[in-house]
């Protein structure tokens, strides 16, 4: 993917980036610069200061690691992770939950006898929503937009042509499908979305009542392939004809073996992009991507979403691959590039909006750049207090 091409590439492998902006507080504190490679201090020599440099970072990069995030609060300084998780959450993540709330016998119109015609691997049956069939699908979404055309995408810059993907590739849309199995305990539980949707964002620095978060899923976003029959017309005979395409998807199966609540797996190579326009230093949109790996059956490198049967949630997020991005501060000049490995574990009541709560207890274990961050952040009445447990000898 080469997403900022000739002014940014960021090789992450490990955790998550994200871009965006907001007015002249809205993610970082004036004097806080994300890329120091004009700072002339000497690099930091014992472990104690290499974990504390990196918290540093963390703490304006990645408040939603610690719970410390609100995306409609503009005293909250948000940065490459937190947009990249809220993202996640309140986007793809969000869309598949709510399908499996759905009672899919009641729209027989979209069943489909063989889900993938021409596949030799997968003979399975499904229920094939796309565009505004969707809505009728899920009415609580009619806010939303899973038709994409160029009028949808109007006055929205790149920085420059060599932007990928450009606009043209947003300008899809969204296909949702839900497969049926031989095997009951597995029927309807794999969900897999593809194409190009928008969801409304709001931001209190913003005059709109709205701002569109633009989320793409093709095949240079995600690694993880599908190839689905599309109806195009012939621009010679202007009669309809069946194409095969492949292309990216992102995909989450219900593993009802789960001995604690609800457990969802994710696909391997599940991605998407997603246009960040908040960011009122430039003209122009700063786009992400974000693909994350999983291996079933392995502990260690398993990215899973848990909804335990005390309530509580877990999110689980490993060997998170392929994110490019940049975003643009003025004041003082900096182009913020960034780069993060390692994993993510969140497990409390409400891990995706936790500073919005007036009580509660968020657990977290993250890995960055081979340095564990782990702890408890405590919510008193929306303040936030974060204890490390790991590294020792460092507070937050």
């Amino acid at each position: 993917m080469n997403l900022v091409k000739g002014s940014l590439i960021l090789a992450l492998s490990g955790l998550i980036s994200a871009c965006g902006g907001g007015g002249s507080k809205g993610y970082y504190d004036s004097g806080a610069t994300s890329n120091e490679s004009n700072n002339t201090t000497p690099p930091p020599s014992t472990s104690v200061e290499i974990a504390t440099k990196q918290l540093e970072t963390l703490k304006r990069e990645g408040q939603f690691l610690f719970g410390n995030y609100d995306a409609n609060d503009l005293n909250t300084t948000k940065g490459y992770i937190d947009h990249s998780l809220d993202t996640f959450a309140h986007g793809p993540l969000q869309l598949t939950l709510a399908i499996r709330d759905v009672n899919l016998a009641s729209f027989p119109e979209f069943y489909r006898e063989k889900c993938f015609e021409k596949s030799t691997s997968d003979y399975r049956a499904c229920y094939s929503f796309t565009g505004d069939q969707i809505k009728t699908l899920l009415p609580a979404y009619n806010d939303w937009d899973f038709e994409i055309t160029r009028d949808d995408l109007k006055n929205i810059r790149l920085e420059d042509d060599g932007i990928t993907p450009n606009l043209e590739a947003y300008q899809a849309t969204t296909r949702i499908f839900i497969f049926e199995n031989e095997n009951i305990d597995k029927n309807l539980h794999d969900v897999t979305i593809t194409g190009a949707f928008a969801y409304p964002f709001k931001q209190k620095w913003v005059e709109q009542e709205h701002q569109k978060r633009f989320v793409l899923i093709n095949e240079s976003t995600s690694d993880y392939k599908i190839t689905v029959t599309t109806t195009e017309i012939d621009p010679e005979t202007d009669l309809p004809v069946e194409k095969e395409v492949t292309t990216g998807a992102f995909s989450t199966y219900k593993d009802l073996t789960s001995l604690d609540g609800e457990l969802f797996m994710f696909e391997k190579g599940s991605g998407f992009n997603v246009l960040i326009n908040d960011n009122a230093n430039v003209s122009f949109a700063e786009p992400i991507s974000f693909i994350f790996n999983s291996t079933p059956g392995d502990l260690s490198s398993s990215s899973s979403y848990r909804i335990k049967n005390n309530g509580e949630k877990e999110l689980k997020l490993v060997n998170i691959t392929a994110i490019d991005g940049t975003r643009v501060e003025n004041e003082i000049p900096e182009r913020n590039i960034q780069s993060f490995t390692g994993n993510i574990s969140l497990t409390g009541k409400n891990i995706f909006s936790f500073k919005n709560e007036t009580s509660g207890t968020l657990n977290f274990e993250h890995m960055i750049n081979n340095i564990t961050f782990k702890g408890t952040s405590t919510n008193n009445n929306g303040t936030i207090s974060t204890t490390l447990t790991e590294p020792t000898g460092i507070k937050f």
